[in-house]
């Protein structure tokens, strides 16, 4: 793996550890001005927009996105393309709680798609999916 491949792997995670942690000044950074996310059935343009989407998730859920199988499909001195699967486990108690939550298995895995082009010497987000759902548990 070349320095440029982990960067961009390194970029993914913290992306998905940012939404986790609720840093969405974090994640907006590592977007491009451009940046297309398709999110829950729609698509976000921008990191103004995906902030404004992010501040409308409830306050109480826990969440995690666990990345797994980073795979490239091409990483150029300007672009990457990396596919990867994500396990996403939920809890929404609906109210806030101290330690950890009940686990009560992976909610759904997914595909995820993630382009990055390097803009000044930073490797960014430009486009984002994760709308292919492999499994589901309500399937």
């Amino acid at each position: 793996m070349n320095v440029a491949m982990k960067q961009c792997e390194n970029q993914v995670l913290l992306f998905f550890r940012h939404l986790d942690e609720r840093r969405y000044d974090a994640l907006a950074a590592l977007l491009a001005p451009d940046a297309i996310w398709r999110r829950q059935g729609k698509v976000l343009k921008g990191p103004q927009q995906v902030q404004q989407a992010l501040q409308q998730r409830s306050a109480t859920m826990r969440i995690a996105h666990i990345i797994t199988n980073l795979v490239f499909d091409e990483c150029e001195t300007q672009n990457c393309t990396i596919r990867a699967y994500m396990l996403v486990v939920r809890h929404e108690p609906g109210e806030h709680g101290a330690g950890p939550c009940p686990l009560r298995g992976i909610e759904s895995i997914r595909n995820v798609l993630v382009q990055m082009k390097r803009i000044d010497n930073s490797w960014l987000i430009a486009e984002l999916t994760a709308e292919d759902t492999l499994f589901a548990a309500n399937a």
